[in-house]
């Protein structure tokens, strides 16, 4: 690659393009990407070019492309991507382009419904008049053909945001859940935005405040502070549309004073060790007012309920323990006033074998016609205990995963060989 003309990578099979892929390549003017298997255009995939003037991407399978694709690219001349997949446009994807001037994007399955309408605005704004864009619609059927830019916005067929489901006033106890409804038709599918006395509200990184797929709004934990009017205003490209003032009143069921962050009653003991096969039982209990929520994590992922049973008291049972389940299990407790958590190491051992080789492993030991005797002990977690006078060593210090106690126990989780003479 030659990071001071340009960079050729025709007829690669390239079926992606990460983000930074062309980081430090301040020179490079011309990107040749046409030909290849690349089915999207990752976000910052074509950062840090401030030379780059023209973009091959043609005859590629690209069907999908990032709203942030191409940012800071000043002096980018031309962009093609014809001859590929792609059904729409995000929002904004060529906006920040001052010199562009030629927008490839023919021989695609453009679908010309509402959201490409700001696509036929910007390519008939005045100061996009330099731009040569080819790109004409897939669909619909009535516009078969024709070019995007000489679509008119009534051709669209688009409709300004409605509010349909209105939130309405809630009253809750401190401590408690709250969840406004919203919900508003239109073309594009408008987006929601909650405000709390016509201040925007965002989702909290606590996840204390979320705002949900559907356009609703919810609050965990309620606290007094949280008390007042939300609304919501649904937007899109034609317009937005405001909710009526919704309000949250708080009552102190459990009153400010008496509150109380969480605080540990009783944990598991740490560390907790066991053999392969014996239940896994880790009490957490948890005092405070509100009742905190109890969640538990095994090696930093939330458990849900399955192989792992959680019981509503903080509990947590696994019948019947793997191998695999020993780790660091943490239980996490919090209600409106504050956060706690306590680790518990779970060591699982395997399972211990009395006597010879052969007696207690007979399914898994290989002995071959030769001497001295060798016996292959296949991948079997586990400890066996030598008995003395055996006379066999194991090549232990050969292999991962073995090892020899002081008190003659030999350790293993993966193939041995041993040798007896």
């Amino acid at each position: 690659m030659d990071g001071r003309l340009g960079s050729d990578l025709r007829y690669n099979h390239i079926r992606e393009v990460p983000t930074g892929a062309f980081d430090g390549l301040q020179h490079l003017h011309t990107i040749f990407l046409n030909e290849n298997q690349l089915t999207k255009i990752h976000s910052g995939a074509f950062r840090d070019l401030p030379s780059l003037k023209y973009l091959y991407l043609n005859r590629n399978r690209i069907g999908a492309i990032a709203s942030d694709a191409f940012i800071s690219l000043n002096r980018l001349h031309s962009i093609y991507l014809h001859g590929n997949q792609i059904k729409t446009i995000p929002e904004g994807s060529f906006e920040r382009l001052p010199s562009l001037r030629r927008l490839r994007l023919d021989d695609n399955a453009l679908e010309c419904d509402c959201s490409l309408l700001w696509f036929s605005r910007t390519l008939q704004q005045p100061n996009r008049k330099s731009l040569v864009a080819g790109a004409t619609c897939a669909t619909p059927s009535a516009l078969e053909g024709q070019p995007i830019s000489s679509i008119t916005e009534e051709d669209f067929h688009c409709a300004k945001p409605e509010i349909v489901v209105q939130p309405r006033d809630i009253e809750i106890g401190y401590g408690q859940t709250a969840v406004f409804s919203c919900k508003a038709s239109g073309d594009p599918r408008p987006e929601i935005v909650w405000l709390l006395e016509d201040n925007p509200i965002r989702s909290e990184s606590d996840g204390r405040i979320t705002l949900l797929p559907d356009g609703s709004l919810r609050i965990d934990e309620i606290v007094p502070a949280d008390a007042g009017q939300y609304a919501c205003i649904a937007r899109n490209s034609l317009g937005e549309s405001r909710s009526r003032t919704a309000n949250l009143a708080v009552n102190n069921d459990v009153v400010e004073s008496e509150a109380e962050a969480p605080k540990f009653l009783r944990t598991p003991a740490d560390p907790l060790e066991l053999l392969e096969g014996d239940p896994i039982a880790l009490d957490c209990v948890v005092t405070g007012a509100p009742t905190p929520s109890i969640l538990w994590k095994f090696n930093n992922e939330n458990i849900q309920n399955g192989r792992i049973k959680l019981f509503g008291n903080g509990s947590l049972i696994l019948p019947m323990s793997t191998l695999d389940d020993g780790g660091i299990y943490t239980c996490c407790a919090g209600n409106a006033l504050g956060n706690i958590s306590v680790n518990v190491t779970v060591v699982v051992n395997g399972k211990l074998y009395q006597g010879r080789p052969e007696d207690a492993l007979i399914p898994s030991i290989q002995t071959p016609a030769v001497h001295p005797r060798r016996f292959l002990i296949h991948a079997i977690h586990g400890v066996f205990v030598w008995a003395a006078g055996q006379g066999c060593v194991a090549h232990h210090h050969r292999l991962p995963g073995t090892s020899v106690a002081h008190d003659a126990q030999l350790c293993f989780t993966s193939d041995i060989t041993l040798e007896c003479r």
